[in-house]
């Protein structure tokens, strides 16, 4: 998992697990890293893919998922 890239950070995770769904949904493979504090709620949390799906993944992320207040 080292070599995986972040494509998309959050500190809201529903906004992460929609993220991950949609770009598992395409075929790639992604993970959700959690690298925020549970008690205090601060940090990120990010979504990572393997370094050949970067630029796969960042186009969908542009063109179709949108968030309100973005």
């Amino acid at each position: 998992m080292s070599s995986w890239q972040t494509v998309y950070q959050s500190a809201s995770p529903h906004k992460t697990e929609i993220v991950k769904d949609v770009l598992i949904n395409a075929g790639l493979n992604a993970i959700v890293f959690n690298k925020q504090d549970h008690a205090y709620k601060f940090g990120s949390i990010d979504v990572m893919v393997d370094p050949d799906s970067v630029m796969r993944a960042i186009k969908i992320i542009e063109e179709e998922i949108k968030f309100d207040h973005e």
